[in-house]
């Protein structure tokens, strides 16, 4: 059955899309507006934009109709070429440098699925990533990370000092929600009452050992974060800790900073009974409990049918992840703990 994209991405309304994306834009509509609906990239806009400006409307005929022999060898090279250099492609744009080209346009969808494959690249979901991350600052903070942690390596491997990596996760029962095999044609509905109550969960990963520990709170801020702070050093009576989190506010807030205060007051910075790092900003990849997280929630939208109320959905993510041990190349990335053979 035709949905509305495949009639609209269709190749015989090719010239109908670029007329319209051209139409649209002089009547004032914003380009993120025609790209939703046209389903087109704003590269697209913006080159019909240009041609139709310089060469006038019937520039923006179809020119050609090939089928899928129709490329040379040579010609087929240079895409697949051009695909390898490419971080990522959309049929739309594969389209375009193929007609700019060549001077061809595919009947059919299937043969610029089968270049985009043959070119190296995988249909995917595209991943956010932070303007402001920068790249050679989360390498450096990595490094330096290691570096602190390989002074006190005598003591982390004799168990005097205790490493952890600590991330919070907000789960809403919407996050159970995923894809199954169902009849086709037919909805595969899962029952919630609400889809955003939610539960928040401070989790931490032992570094030396990949444990991870979870305690449920109300909400992340300071408060609770040093009652975590507080239940970790029960279960590690004696010890030392070291906690890697991000910058969020609250980690650097009044309520963190007086309690460390309090905590380490009157010793030396080697001997604070609570020592904290922050990783890299806006690098939440960098942390191996983020990869906790997914794990979790990943086993909830496996176990969907399992989960007939929220307080359920609590349960088994709990029981799913606390003192569990995963085995994350990440934890590597700050300390190096020796194997027994």
């Amino acid at each position: 059955m035709s949905t509305l994209d495949d009639i609209i991405n269709s190749t015989e309304n090719l010239e109908i899309k670029r007329a319209l994306a051209i139409k649209m834009f002089f009547s004032d509509f914003k380009v993120e507006d025609i790209c939703k609906l046209l389903n087109v990239s704003d590269s697209f806009v913006s080159k019909w934009k240009m041609i139709y400006e310089n060469k006038g409307a019937s520039a923006l005929k179809v020119k050609y109709q090939g089928g899928p022999g129709y490329l040379t060898e040579q010609q087929r090279i240079q895409i697949l070429l051009h695909l390898n250099n490419q971080p990522h492609c959309s049929v739309e744009e594969l389209r375009d440098y193929i007609e700019d080209q060549f001077g061809i346009v595919y009947q059919s969808k299937q043969s610029y699925y089968d270049l985009l494959k043959a070119g190296g690249l995988t249909w995917h979901q595209t991943q956010a990533v932070n303007p402001q991350r920068d790249e050679q600052q989360v390498l450096q903070k990595r490094e330096a990370i290691k570096k602190k942690l390989e002074a006190r390596k005598t003591e982390i491997l004799s168990g005097e000092v205790i490493v952890f990596a600590e991330d919070e996760c907000h789960l809403v029962w919407g996050d159970t929600i995923g894809f199954v095999w169902g009849q086709r044609n037919e909805r595969t509905e899962v029952p919630i009452v609400n889809a955003k109550q939610r539960q928040t969960y401070y989790g931490v990963m032992n570094l030396a050992n990949q444990e991870v520990t979870i305690a449920p709170q109300e909400r992340g801020n300071g408060e609770n974060t040093v009652v975590f702070i507080k239940q970790l050093q029960a279960l590690y009576p004696n010890k030392k800790l070291i906690i890697i989190w991000d910058g969020v506010s609250y980690h650097d807030g009044h309520a963190v900073q007086d309690y460390l205060s309090e905590v380490n007051q009157g010793l030396e910075e080697k001997d604070w009974k609570v020592t904290c790092i922050f990783f890299a900003p806006h690098a939440p990849d960098q942390n191996p409990v983020e990869d906790v997280w997914l794990q979790g929630k990943t086993f909830l939208r496996r176990h969907f049918y399992e989960n007939k109320t929220f307080n359920q959905v609590k349960q088994r993510f709990l029981n799913f992840l606390n003192k569990k041990v995963f085995n994350f190349g990440k934890a590597g990335w700050y300390l190096e703990i020796p194997q027994p053979v």
